[in-house]
């Protein structure tokens, strides 16, 4: 009995040792894949990081270039209004050379050599010799003004030649690298929603946890809480619909060209349409002229289709780009759109938060808080950012 027991004894030790060994088996290949999943998603994290970091990079260069690129359009702007006034002086040059002309070949002729031939006395010869002395030199004059107005016209022209081919190239090269950021800021989103991680495109400094301080934004930096200042989110006064349509006029977009039914059916310029909605929803000209780049390129499209005019500020477009009944249209799009910056700007308080790709932005200002809400991803509002920048100037 006893040896029995015994051996029944060392079989139930046997068995304990072997569960606990396959106990500790098994959750040791447990914890090994959370552990490399673990690893993996520090990697990822630092791997996002690393992104981000090359990002502020390319956005720093982006600014640069749209700085370049104001600069230029500034030496544009005065080169043609130096060529202007060089065509009006080259004007009056040949005028004035033609006026002489016919002065000299008129009928009858004025003989200035045979009148010397003619004289009576000695003072009248002088006489004489001193008014050819004068016509002369007036003659040289005026044959040298414009010798030296057509040199100065053609000198700016070349100028002004070069100065547009520059500008075109920069152009490029701003909505080159303008693609390339919102390319890569989306693909982070991507990664990081992958991970179950909160996203943002640069890597936060203690505003994400509450409202930016006032005067917190630096300049040329992108900072999430602060994307547009009030006073230029709310400025309808910025730009008259003639300035706007200068404004269009200088880019190579179709956009300057068209005509079409307003929100009411009245048949007016994109210009024309952009200032009323301006000035009925208090927005500004300048924010609405940077959405419609944004949603469909309307400010570089040559060849826009009617799809790119019938969702032109994306208002009544979610995610799906399928457009919503009646906001589609060009016209509708302008006073819907501008509608729809001014409602999202007024839900603004203090404090209010708009979660974006995870993270809670903390907007500090009702403006900033209108573009999370318009487009709440940080690939858009990012992109408004860059535009804005782009051709305005610094948006806060």
């Amino acid at each position: 009995m006893r040896v029995g027991r015994a051996q029944r004894m060392v079989t139930v030790a046997l068995a304990c040792a072997v569960a606990l060994c396959l106990a500790a088996s098994v959750s040791s290949a447990v914890a090994a894949p959370i552990k490399i999943r673990t690893v993996g998603q520090a990697v990822a994290q630092d791997q996002l990081l690393a992104m981000q970091n090359d990002l502020a990079v390319k956005v720093a260069n982006y600014i640069a270039i749209s700085r370049e690129l104001e600069r230029t359009q500034l030496d544009v702007s005065e080169v043609t209004t130096e060529l202007a006034n060089a065509q009006v002086t080259l004007a009056q040059s040949r005028s004035a050379l033609a006026s002489r002309a016919v002065e000299m070949y008129r009928t009858p002729p004025i003989g200035l050599i045979e009148s010397l031939f003619i004289a009576t006395s000695i003072q009248s010869l002088l006489q004489r010799m001193d008014y050819l002395a004068i016509v002369t030199e007036r003659d040289a004059y005026t044959l040298k003004a414009a010798r030296l107005a057509a040199t100065e016209e053609a000198w700016l022209q070349q100028g002004l030649t070069l100065r547009v081919a520059q500008l075109e190239r920069l152009q490029a090269q701003a909505d080159a690298e303008h693609n390339k950021i919102v390319a890569e800021v989306a693909a982070q989103e991507a990664r990081a929603a992958a991970l179950g991680t909160s996203y943002s495109p640069v890597a936060d400094t203690g505003g994400s946890t509450g409202p930016l301080p006032s005067g917190a934004s630096p300049s040329g930096k992108f900072v999430k809480e602060s994307v547009v200042s009030e006073a230029n989110f709310r400025n309808p006064t910025s730009m008259s619909a003639a300035q706007i349509q200068a404004f269009l006029d200088a880019q190579p977009g179709a956009l300057k060209n068209y005509r079409g039914p307003d929100h009411s059916g009245v048949a007016k310029s994109a210009a024309e349409m952009i200032a009323e909605a301006s000035m009925a929803f208090n927005v500004s000209p300048k924010v609405i002229l940077a959405t419609l780049q944004k949603e469909q390129s309307l400010l570089s499209a040559k060849n826009p289709s009617q799809s790119q005019y019938n969702g032109a500020m994306g208002a009544g477009m979610p995610d799906s780009k399928k457009n919503v009944g009646s906001m589609q249209g060009f016209g509708n799009q302008i006073w819907w759109g501008a509608q729809k910056q001014d409602k999202n700007a007024k839900l603004w308080h203090p404090g209010v938060y708009e979660p974006v790709d995870g993270t809670n932005v903390y907007s500090a200002n009702p403006g900033t808080h209108a573009q999370y809400r318009y487009t709440p991803h940080f690939s858009g509002v990012m992109s408004f950012w860059m535009i804005y920048w782009r051709y305005f100037g610094n948006p806060v």
